[in-house]
């Protein structure tokens, strides 16, 4: 990708973040339940006595439920009901990417692609499970799915309730319709100038006039309504053989792509050990993969050194802009200001289990076709130099203790990146609040000789500062959005989850 091309992308960008953001958060109410120490009457007894709520029903979890976050608040809204009923983090995050592959389908969609970081407390290990949209044998231009296996195998492995409660909340959604959020809205008409819809999209998205639909519109999608019936029923691996195998190839045929039934029987999501580095006594776990190697490296030239213990070590915003510089430089040939094609979440739970997770089609909406009979949304088949950049999800983790400390996951283009290591080291290294951290302001640069991106609430000191090295700078409303999970001192009822104001989802607050 050429410096014009890269230009052109950052106009979009920036004419893209004009629109400010509010972020909806939604408090647990937990009720207080005393229990006495004496032997009362049998009267007494029998007044305050309560049935036990059964593993799968809401209310099963007394206490602090862990913590859940994603851009989309309804996907938050089912991660917290799997939550309250017991689930683990891992049924939490599946119930939330299903639900997310209906409400936000412009990022999220069943035809895409991913990787989680994944903690769990019994086997005290950090993992990477990675389901991109791969190529087909024969080429062409859609790619193979790899969130439904993916996200199968996570609740296979670390899930505890029935499959069919984490796919039910999904299907409904789908079947019996939802308004439209501001989050999937807000998405669409941000990037309104560069999509290209088929006909079947179009139906769904958009008015007579082609305007897109308004917010709280209500949205049916039938097809996908009975994908996700028979995945329910039938189970995730069914997608890629039998018959829905066939009728997605058929669906790929239809808008001219070469997917084959061996293709999908073949593709196999893939467990790895995440690529790990120390601060202090705590590991931070990030992706095995070419953004997990991106991530530590930005993370080490900033803050080596200064890590929980290196209270009030603030990072100056002009070293960040240099060392950004100096990572991403390797990348000018990249879509780094392409977004609104991922989205990602992040969930803990009330043993101590944590997952963050990024998903994307690549583009907004992929290649704009929709499966005329499994209705999902088609991902790409193109390089990763011309999709949108991924930022590695996040764990940080006591091992030797087996406290859960931190967890995130960020989109919004290769500004994620910085974004995502800033607000974690405001937390960890100053000892600033999640709040505090998620808000403070943000850059992206790529080459000295291109613009410079601030937004707006940054101080004019800091402005000033930033104009010695880089003589272009453009104000932008916002850049990148993170969803984030702290639980002080590694305690679960300690934690809090919180996401992004710049953007329009959702998190669960507890304390």
């Amino acid at each position: 990708m050429d410096i014009r091309e890269n230009m052109r992308l950052i106009k979009n960008y920036v004419l893209s973040l004009n629109t400010k953001g509010r972020n909806r958060t939604v408090r647990r109410q937990c009720g207080l339940r005393s229990r006495s120490l004496v032997i009362a009457s049998a009267f007494l007894l029998a007044a305050c006595a309560e049935p036990e709520i059964p593993l799968g029903e809401i209310g099963n979890v007394e206490g602090p439920l862990g913590g859940a976050a994603s851009d989309e608040p309804r996907a938050t809204l089912v991660a917290e009901d799997i939550l309250a009923s017991g689930g683990t983090a891992a049924d939490a995050a599946t119930a939330m990417y299903f639900t997310l592959a209906v409400t936000y389908p412009i990022a999220a969609s069943l035809g895409g692609g991913g990787e989680c970081l994944v903690y769990d407390i019994e086997t005290n290990k950090l993992e990477n499970l990675q389901f991109p949209n791969t190529a087909p044998a024969a080429g062409g231009t859609i790619a193979i799915p790899g969130n439904i296996r993916g996200m199968t195998a996570l609740q296979a492995r670390y899930g505890r309730l029935a499959w069919t409660s984490i796919l039910s909340p999904a299907e409904k959604i789908a079947n019996f319709g939802e308004p439209l959020s501001r989050a999937q809205h807000m998405a669409m008409v941000l990037n309104s100038d560069q999509l290209l819809l088929d006909f079947n999209l179009n139906t769904i998205f958009r008015e007579e006039n082609g305007e897109f639909v308004a917010e709280g519109t209500k949205i049916r999608q039938i097809r996908l309504a009975s994908l996700l019936s028979a995945l329910r029923s039938e189970g995730g691996a069914a997608f890629y053989g039998g018959n829905w195998a066939r009728t997605f190839v058929e669906d790929v045929s239809n808008a001219g792509g070469n997917i084959t039934l061996p293709d999908m029987v073949n593709y196999k999501p893939v467990w790895l050990e995440a690529r790990t580095f120390e601060v202090d006594n705590n590991t931070v776990g990030v992706s095995a993969g070419r953004s997990g190697e991106i991530y530590r490296d930005l993370w080490l030239s900033l803050f080596e050194g200064k890590g929980f213990l290196g209270i009030d070590q603030e990072i100056e915003l002009a070293e960040v802009a240099k060392n950004t510089v100096e990572i991403f430089d390797a990348y000018q040939n990249s879509a780094l200001f392409i977004s609104n094609g991922t989205t990602s979440f992040v969930t803990s739970d009330s043993r101590g289990n944590a997952v963050a997770c990024v998903v994307g089609v690549k583009r907004p909406f992929g290649t704009g076709r929709i499966g005329e009979i499994t209705g999902i949304v088609l991902s790409p088949n193109i390089p990763a130099e011309e999709s949108e950049f991924l930022t590695s999800p996040m764990l940080i983790v006591n091992l030797p203790n087996k406290d859960f400390y931190y967890g995130s996951a960020a989109t919004g283009g290769a500004a994620a990146t910085p974004a995502s290591i800033s607000t974690a080291l405001s937390v960890t290294a100053n000892d600033k609040d999640l709040d505090s951290a998620i808000q403070g302001p943000r850059l992206f640069a790529t080459n000295p000789g291109l613009p410079l991106l601030y937004e707006s609430s940054m101080g004019q000191e800091d402005i000033n500062n930033l104009k010695q090295n880089f003589p272009i700078l453009v104000e932008v409303d916002r850049l990148a959005s993170v969803n984030a999970i702290y639980c002080r001192d590694g305690k679960v009822p300690n934690c809090v989850s919180r996401h992004d104001p710049r953007g329009y989802g959702l998190s669960i607050i507890e304390n």
